[in-house]
């Protein structure tokens, strides 16, 4: 296999606050995300987020290339248990999930020729968008479309609110509840399935099977509403909706919108991939 279009860039435009990232070689594609940091905690000058990113992408690097989803869980996990280890904070990460580094991800296997999707994450493939989107974030956004709304009702400007999200602040304490869903039981609605370092439940393991006959498939984190076949095309729809919903309370419902001196609402990653590469 190899990249044939790719694209990684911070919220905030520097790359070095970046918590996504990717992976390619003969035998799996990835793009990781790590998770926005609700705690306001860093460990050795880097977030949660990644950290989680570069535990995931670290292990990628020793795997054979034949394991399934299972077998790559177990070995991500165990790096997790050392990285925990070092950080000193096993017993803190019980009492408080929130602080935990965690992390999306999907993986196409071109062994299995199969895809996995592991929380907030896309894939476009044989002019098909599949997605895998939260219930429980879905419920944050509304929330927090809601609070942003009134604060423009009652005369709020967008470029105060982009300062200052409100309606993020308000949330976020909802937010580190949110935590006690992940890798739940899968009898919830509202369990979902992150990378941290515990056991997932495979229910909650979105797979898609890739027709043989696939050529390209590309792979984004959810920092794009939407990917394309192309990056072209996926980055003209982000500008789009950069434009029209930069707070992120209409079209485009986000958990946080674009702050002031940002250039997106989240941080992003594209990858498409020639299965089939001579």
């Amino acid at each position: 296999m190899r990249i044939v279009e790719k694209f990684i860039q911070s919220k905030t435009g520097n790359i070095r606050y970046c918590e996504d990232t990717y992976f390619c070689n003969d035998h799996f594609a990835v793009v990781i995300d790590g998770a926005t940091n609700v705690s306001d905690r860093e460990f050795s000058g880097k977030t949660p987020g990644q950290l989680a990113a570069s535990t995931i992408k670290q292990t990628f690097l020793h795997l054979g290339g034949k394991e399934d989803i299972e077998a790559i869980v177990q070995a991500i996990n165990s790096n997790y248990q050392q990285l925990y280890k070092r950080l000193e904070i096993e017993d803190e990460i019980q009492e408080k999930p929130y602080i935990r580094p965690s992390a999306s991800m999907i993986i196409y296997s071109k062994y299995h020729q199969r895809v996995w999707m592991i929380g907030d994450c896309q894939c476009f493939y044989n002019d098909t968008l599949h997605q895998n989107i939260k219930r429980v974030d879905e419920v944050f956004e509304e929330v927090r479309s809601i609070i942003m709304k009134g604060e423009l009702q009652v005369g709020k400007k967008p470029e105060e609110l982009m300062v200052d999200d409100i309606g993020f602040e308000l949330i976020k304490p909802l937010i580190q509840k949110q935590y006690n869903f992940q890798n739940a039981t899968p009898a919830s609605s509202l369990s979902y399935a992150v990378v941290n370092g515990f056991t997932i439940p495979l229910e909650l393991i979105k797979t898609i099977d890739i027709p043989p006959n696939t050529e390209y498939i590309s792979l984004g984190s959810d920092g794009y509403p939407k990917i394309y076949g192309s990056l072209e095309e996926t980055e003209r729809e982000l500008k789009r909706l950069l434009e029209i919903d930069p707070l992120c309370i209409e079209e485009n419902m986000g958990t946080k919108g674009v702050a002031k001196n940002n250039i997106s609402f989240d941080d992003r990653t594209y990858i498409k991939v020639e299965i089939d590469a001579l």
